[in-house]
């Protein structure tokens, strides 16, 4: 049976979002709120005791958490696993398709109508980038590829378009010869992997 101490129940809950009114190790009114609560979100009965079967379920809950943010599986909400879920948090909040400015999900589907939408947004960021330094209008010539739509354009067998990893792009009105020279200064920044001129103003770019 794994034991519990009231101040590492109020750490836990806490962590998962119930206000147990501080870490004082006190069974105070609004711990008892706090496990009141959780207990009814739970199915686990109305009730202010934290019995082992729920002590089990907190301690699944954020297992959970740490294995999908990296941390050390303990069942503990430490300090290990608050920074990395503040990390996590920040990082899912950073690579949102909420955060493009120029550039819709749907402009990087795979062209052949399958559907398929696997793209990087950290290579769509740098594409947000390119459209803020020339102030025109950005075009998306290919983004994500299907396995049979890669063959049938002629991509190579490890293309990085398969993985949602590259663009193919032009910007209205910038030669490609422009658009290619500001496109190798960010290789040379470590922001972009590889950069060519495809023909006309089109360019590609890719990640790592």
């Amino acid at each position: 049976m794994l034991v519990m101490t009231m101040k590492r129940l109020q750490m836990n809950l806490t962590f998962l979002g119930y206000d147990t009114g501080g870490i004082d190790g006190k069974k105070g009114t609004k711990t008892k709120k706090a496990i009141y609560d959780y207990r009814i979100s739970r199915g686990l009965g109305a009730s202010e005791i934290a019995d082992q079967k729920m002590i089990d379920c907190i301690r699944a809950e954020i297992i959970e958490i740490q294995r999908k943010i990296g941390a050390t599986a303990d069942g503990v909400a430490g300090n290990e696993t608050i920074t990395k879920k503040a990390e996590y948090d920040k990082k899912k909040e950073d690579y949102s398709w909420d955060n493009i400015k120029h550039f819709k999900k749907s402009e990087f589907t795979c062209k052949c109508g399958c559907g398929l939408n696997n793209m990087n947004l950290k290579v769509v960021q740098i594409a947000d980038q390119i459209r803020d330094h020339f102030g025109k209008p950005c075009i998306v010539n290919s983004g994500c590829r299907c396995t049979s739509h890669n063959k049938k354009v002629g991509g190579v067998a490890n293309s990085r378009h398969l993985s949602g990893k590259a663009i193919d792009l032009y910007v209205q009105g910038i030669s490609g010869n422009t658009l290619l020279s500001y496109a190798k200064q960010l290789v040379n920044q470590g922001k972009l992997r590889y950069t060519y001129l495809i023909s006309g103003n089109a360019v590609h770019i890719d990640i790592n």
